[in-house]
């Protein structure tokens, strides 16, 4: 992957729209001052592929948005494989602002690849287009060099902790850990399968299915045997009841027939008074005749009657509705003025509205009312918003003016205490070369008295013209005799202790001065654009307030006061409710146009509902005259039919029956001679069927109940055997399921004793001690590997790293080979080290992908001069082979030593790039 083209907007320190160029780049250096935004640039590469940074992750992105801009933008053209690319991402603090886009350039064009897909899917697009997911990506392009100084002055097991994280290892580690949970799930399943097995399955066995089986065979016997005996009992029991059916029948019949020979002389009774009714039956309708003539006439005339008195009442208040409407209709004669009234008031009630709306009531007064104006109070209304909000403004800007004069005193304060370190760090500087010198003195006094002590010691075994003890060579001249040089040394090595003790302290004070000192001017410059931007954002804001109020003419709130005061005095002019009175006056004006309907109506159903009962009371007349006649004729047919009969219309009546009794006091005499002959005819042959039945034998009524009582025995002794029956066969089905069951979770805890053996020998194997041991050792193998080459290529062929007794260290070719530790290394040769270990390890995170690119970030500001010089010599003989390799620091120098500086500034209106070729 090879970055081509880069443009942001938004991101953080980066305002405005910025765009960078790195098609041409090979070798180069992103510099520029603490604060203003050098790794902000490779932030927005890592944003751009993957919707994250190192430093934040993948939540809280919003603080990537730059103060007071609604969103960010970025968008990055890359290669991988001779193919290019395009994302554009967007991130703002809506989620409708936030997007991505992602398109591969194709024979001329652009193709979208990311059409309908969600944000997560394209995201996963790109990482599989880059071929790295986005915690490699930052480790194998973007290097920081503090974690491999770390990998390459760190203990074995340090260093061995920062390279599995740096590559990954958790992976491993997890793999371990999930091996471990799954032994300890399986053991668990197979200890909670083993406790069932010794406890609920304790006693199952193939002998108790057995045992059952034998004792349900035997209870299925019983159960035939009693089954045949019941049916013998029951086969007899069918036969009494036969018997006993017939036996009933016969007595029944029997007690039938009495009881109709019984009821004889009573039918033949009502035989004779059905004939007798038979001779009447003439007379009794012309009885009815003349009695319903008579009964209808009266009705009629009574009808009549009450027809002339309820036409008489309709012809009333038909009367009376006439009046009620002819009051109505004048009343009505008012509502022309009632609604002029209410028009009048309609106009209030908007003004109420409208006064209402503008926040006032009916109540708003002020000395100096104006007349209503919509536009004038509008314009008062937002014109005193507008002040109210000038005058917040103010109160914020004199708050926030506070605070910066605290920071400038804590400005003030701090540049004290940096003057202050300073000069205390020139008088530690002049004190450490001073001690320095005082013990290079004693070193060497030390050093020439401790010679002189030696060669004085050996003064007694010295002979002329006899070999030296020390050397073998023959002693001409013997060295002057023993001085006090012995008794020297004592004192001056305490001296020496003393002054090299003295040193380290001075050394170590000046190292945490120093640092003090680099902090607080770090500090200082930062914080003064900081305090410089603030003020001139305070002054802009403060005039901008003062212009916009000089913009405001008047008191706009008593303006708006004097408006509402105007409109409330005509709203009073109405009343105290105008809205209520218009609506009274509306309901008044309703209710006597209805009254006016209303009456009208009822008049006109008063009239038609008295001429309905004036013809109505005609009819009725008519009717009863008729129905008088017609009495009259039936009365007289009547007379005539009784005379011929020779009886009294008393007699007839009380010998007449209805023709449905008289048809059934003949009809029951028929059925009574009927029936009396059936049930003769019944008995006899009931006599014969209970011959046939019994046999010859005699009727026992004892013999049913016996049977029954003998076969509820044999029911109840049949159903306890098939209650025994049915328990042992439910008891071998449990047996044998159980059985079963028990097999079964054999068979499983058998499988499971083996896979926790499978996942105990895989989790032991995955352990620290072993396998990861062992992966870490090939990794550190190959890392030194790769970068002992490529610290040979950028050490002019003097440097090698190499792993002795499990420390690194480095082999010396300039110096015949020799092998030392890498803490011997000066300040440049350890950034050289751990810069080799940072390139190696992001070629092997790479694997057979070859990276387009690589940015070296931080890691120079510790460095001395001569240290910088070296490390300037070591980019400048790096083998970029055809790869882009980008240097951010804030060293100006190193940054001149490059083929090309991309300078990146920070002003009030957002940090700016520029590109300079050296």
């Amino acid at each position: 992957m090879k970055p081509l083209h880069l443009s942001l907007q938004g991101f953080t320190a980066f305002r405005q729209h910025t765009e960078l160029d790195f098609s041409d780049l090979e070798l180069f250096a992103v510099v520029g001052p603490t604060g203003s935004g050098k790794s902000s640039l490779l932030d927005a590469m890592t944003f751009a592929l993957y919707g994250q940074t190192p430093r934040l992750g993948s939540t809280g992105l919003e603080a990537l948005i730059s103060q007071g801009e609604r969103a960010l933008s970025v968008s990055l053209t890359f290669e991988v494989g001779g193919t290019t690319y395009r994302v554009a991402r967007s991130k703002g603090r809506r989620t409708a602002d936030t997007g991505v886009k992602f398109e591969q350039y194709d024979a001329g064009r652009w193709v979208d690849r990311s059409q309908g897909l969600p944000s997560k899917a394209v995201t996963a697009q790109i990482q599989e287009t880059v071929g790295l997911d986005a915690k490699n990506f930052t480790r194998a392009i973007v290097l920081p060099q503090g974690d491999f100084a770390k990998v390459l002055l760190g203990s074995s097991k340090d260093r061995q902790e920062l390279l599995g994280e740096l590559i990954g290892l958790g992976t491993v580690r997890d793999m371990q850990k999930y091996a471990a949970e799954r032994h300890k799930e399986l053991r668990f399943e197979l200890s909670s399968l083993q406790a069932l097995l010794s406890g609920e399955y304790a006693g199952v066995s193939a002998e108790q299915v057995a045992a059952l089986r034998a004792e349900r065979e035997a209870a299925a016997q019983r159960q035939e045997a009693l089954t045949g005996q019941r049916e013998e009992k029951a086969a007899e029991l069918t036969r009494w009841q036969a018997i006993e059916r017939v036996w009933q029948a016969r007595e029944d019949v029997q007690r039938r027939l009495s009881a109709q020979r019984s009821r004889s002389a009573g039918v033949e009774a009502g035989a004779q008074r059905a004939a007798q009714a038979r001779r009447v039956a003439a007379i009794i309708p012309l009885l009815d005749a003349a009695s319903r003539a008579r009964i209808a006439a009266e009705r009629d005339q009574a009808a009549a009657a009450a027809a002339e008195a309820q036409a008489q009442t309709a012809a009333a208040a038909a009367t009376q509705a006439q009046d009620s409407a002819a009051a109505a209709e004048l009343a009505a004669q008012t509502v022309p003025d009632l609604e002029a009234r209410a028009e009048a008031l309609r106009d209030a009630g908007a003004l109420a509205t409208r006064l209402k709306r503008a926040g006032g009531t009916p109540e708003s007064r002020h000395d100096q009312p104006l007349a209503w104006d919509e536009d004038a109070y509008s314009l008062a209304h937002e014109q005193a918003a507008a002040l109210d909000r000038l005058r917040l403004e103010r109160t914020q800007i004199d708050a926030q003016q506070a605070s910066l004069e605290a920071e400038r005193a804590r400005q003030e304060k701090e540049r004290g205490e940096y003057a202050d370190r300073s000069a205390e760090l020139e008088r530690l500087k002049r004190e450490g070369l001073e001690a320095k010198t005082q013990a290079d003195q004693a070193h060497a006094e030390l050093e020439r008295v401790q010679t002189q002590a030696g060669l004085e010691s050996y003064h007694a075994a010295l002979h002329v013209g006899e070999p030296c003890p020390l050397c073998g060579q023959t002693v001409k001249t013997l060295p002057p005799p023993p001085t006090e040089a012995s008794a020297t040394v004592a004192r001056l090595q305490a001296e020496v202790r003393a002054l090299d003790n003295a040193l380290v302290e001075r050394r170590g004070r000046y190292a945490e001065v120093q640092e003090r000192v680099k902090a607080l001017k770090a500090a200082l410059a930062e914080r003064e654009q900081t305090l410089t931007d603030w003020a001139a954002q305070l002054e802009q804001r403060g005039r901008d307030a003062r212009e916009q109020e000089r913009s405001i003419a008047g008191d706009p709130h008593d303006d708006a006061a004097r408006l509402l005061a105007g409109l409330a005095a005509q709203v009073r002019a109405f009343g105290p409710d105008p809205s209520g009175e218009r609506t009274r006056l509306q309901a008044r004006v309703k209710d006597l146009r209805a009254a006016v309907t209303r009456q009208a109506a009822a008049a006109a159903q008063a009239a038609s509902a008295a001429a309905a009962a004036q013809a109505t009371w005609e009819a009725s007349h008519a009717a009863a005259q008729a129905r008088s006649a017609e009495a009259q004729e039936a009365a007289e047919r009547l007379s005539a039919a009784l005379a011929a009969a020779g009886l009294e219309a008393a007699q007839a009546q009380s010998a007449a029956l209805p023709e449905a009794e008289i048809a059934a006091l003949e009809q029951a005499a028929q059925q009574h001679t009927a029936t009396l002959s059936a049930l003769e005819q019944q008995l006899g042959d009931l006599r014969a069927q209970a011959s046939e039945a019994l046999a010859g034998r005699e009727y026992d009524p004892q013999a049913l109940p016996r049977l029954s009582q003998e076969l509820t025995g044999l029911d109840a002794e049949l159903s306890a055997a098939q209650e025994t029956a049915g328990r042992l066969a439910e008891q071998e089905r449990s047996a044998s399921a159980r059985l079963e069951r028990r097999l079964d979770i054999e068979t499983q805890a058998a499988d499971l004793a083996h896979r926790s053996d499978t996942w105990q020998t895989l989790s032991g194997n995955l352990s620290v001690r072993e396998f990861q041991q062992y992966l870490l050792a090939e990794v550190e193998s190959g890392l030194l590997s790769g970068a002992g080459h490529i610290l040979f290529g950028i050490s002019d062929g003097r440097y090698r790293l190499v792993l002795a007794d499990k420390d690194y260290a480095v082999q010396d070719l300039w110096n015949a080979g020799e092998t030392r530790a890498v803490k011997t290394l000066s300040g440049g040769e350890t950034f050289l080290a751990s810069l080799s270990l940072a390139i190696a390890l992001s070629e092997y995170l790479a694997g057979n992908r070859t990276l387009g690119a690589l940015f070296l970030d931080e890691g120079f500001g510790t460095l001395d001069p001569q240290a910088l010089e070296a490390v300037a010599s070591a980019l400048e003989n790096l083998r970029t082979q055809g790869r882009m390799v980008g240097v951010v620091t804030h060293v100006e120098s190193l940054s001149e030593r490059l083929p090309t500086r991309l300078l990146v500034t920070k002003s009030m209106a957002g940090s700016s790039v520029q590109r300079f070729d050296n």
